[in-house]
């Protein structure tokens, strides 16, 4: 890779250990997908979520790190400060109600001795999977590096970012330096249609929209799918559809076209930028009743878990949950966990709805991920032998995750299933 005279400084060891280790691993992963530079970034979004973690994507490799590696790798990390604006998945437990998702004070303060090292190193550690909703927001044709499969896929298909579909470690590396390899989508002729997507059912909610990618990502596989004769979605139902995408393709559609919605797909045309599509596949009434007959699994029975929120909750959806539970009680043996973002729970309980839906027995979390928390920390997990839910992803990563038999259905039924305890 062409290296510029700061870069190669950094190669050279010359702006200390953290940043010749970053760029070395930068330029072996350039070097490997067939990138000839560097493009500057404005923003990234990783997974600084817990410093054993963070630490393994250092020197030294190949042996478990000690407390005494983590101590040395923290202080070190601590004064290479990123270059850019840089965001943080979701975290391992609510930074507020950790004792209510089961904590115990030695996880709690290991996540908050990560938050401080963060703040340290100019992360802004928001903890959530919808940045772009909330403060990582790109413009049209900003070179970007985020480490999350639905994130990313968002950030290109319908804010014309430019992002690959990085890892955590590319990510961070990327953060740091203020640039990442330019290949893949950074580049124009990458971003341009190849199978087409054509729509032949009503979509009437947002796990509609979420059956939709599913499809989607099971039949292309790698490649960017163009839509038509699909409607405008709103904003929860393009999240809905880009989280699904890459829940069933392996995480090998970076990008999609929505004609007229896309901001760089006009038409259909424009999408394909003068190529034909390499198949066509048709979602109609039968594919969609398909991918929810595939999702359910043994899904009657008493509910254990109904768990709403993947990716995180909008305010919009806050106050339309609320709305539907006021004055409703949660079935006993039942939790109804939802999870959002810290800024939007604080606007929901400034608005009065976190009020509401709690005064049911549910429980509004903030900044966690559901799989982060019992995939990651060495808690009893909460009894989740059947779960109910509205996502795809959800869905799909409960069932492999956790081997639960899972309700896949729209969050009407999801309410009603809480309050009833069952389907």
């Amino acid at each position: 890779m062409r290296l510029n005279e700061e870069q190669q400084k950094i190669l050279d060891g010359k702006k200390g250990r953290i940043l010749q280790s970053a760029m070395m691993d930068l330029v072996k992963y350039g070097t490997a997908v067939g990138a000839e530079e560097f493009v500057p970034i404005t923003s990234a979004h990783n997974a600084f979520q817990f410093m054993g973690r963070v630490a393994r994507c250092f020197p030294p490799r190949g042996r478990l790190l000690t407390e005494k590696d983590i101590d040395k790798f923290s202080e070190e990390i601590a004064v290479a400060r990123v270059k850019v604006k840089t965001t943080v998945n979701p975290a391992i437990m609510d930074l507020r109600k950790w004792r209510q998702m089961g904590a115990d004070k030695s996880i709690y303060d290991s996540v908050m001795r990560t938050v401080e090292i963060a703040r340290k190193c100019g992360i802004m550690a928001n903890y959530n999977c919808i940045p772009y909703l909330t403060d990582n927001i790109p413009l049209m044709g900003d070179h970007i590096s985020w480490a999350e499969t639905s994130a990313c896929l968002y950030a290109n298909s319908f804010l014309g970012a430019r992002s690959n579909r990085d890892s955590v470690e590319i990510s961070l590396f990327s953060a740091l330096l203020g640039i990442t390899p330019n290949f893949g989508m950074h580049l124009d002729e990458n971003r341009k249609g190849t199978d087409l997507i054509d729509v032949q059912c009503e979509l009437e909610n947002t796990s509609d929209w979420g059956a939709l990618g599913h499809f989607t990502g099971e039949r292309v596989g790698v490649g960017i799918p163009v839509f038509i004769d699909l409607r405008r979605p709103s904003v929860e139902e393009a999240v809905q559809l880009a989280a699904a995408t890459n829940s069933s393709g392996g995480g090998g559609v970076p990008l999609l076209f929505i004609p007229g919605v896309s901001p760089e797909a006009p038409t259909v045309e424009a999408a394909f930028n003068g190529d034909k599509p390499r198949k066509t596949y048709v979602f109609d009434e039968a594919a969609k009743r398909a991918i929810y007959q595939k999702l359910n699994c043994n899904p009657e029975g008493k509910v254990d878990m109904v768990n709403l929120g993947c990716p995180h909750l909008t305010l919009h959806e806050i106050k339309e949950l609320s709305r539907m539970l006021e004055g409703k009680r949660v079935a006993k043996g039942t939790k109804l966990w939802l999870q959002t973002t810290s800024s939007f729970r604080a606007l929901a309980e400034q608005l009065g709805y976190a009020q509401i839906i709690e005064a049911t027995g549910a429980k509004l979390f903030a900044d966690a991920c559901l799989y982060n928390w019992y995939v990651n920390t060495p808690v009893k997990r909460t009894k989740m032998n059947r779960v109910a839910t509205d996502s795809v992803k959800n869905a799909f990563g409960a069932r492999r995750s956790f081997h639960s038999n899972i309700f896949f259905g729209n969050t009407e039924r999801c309410i009603d299933i809480a309050i009833k305890g069952g389907v």
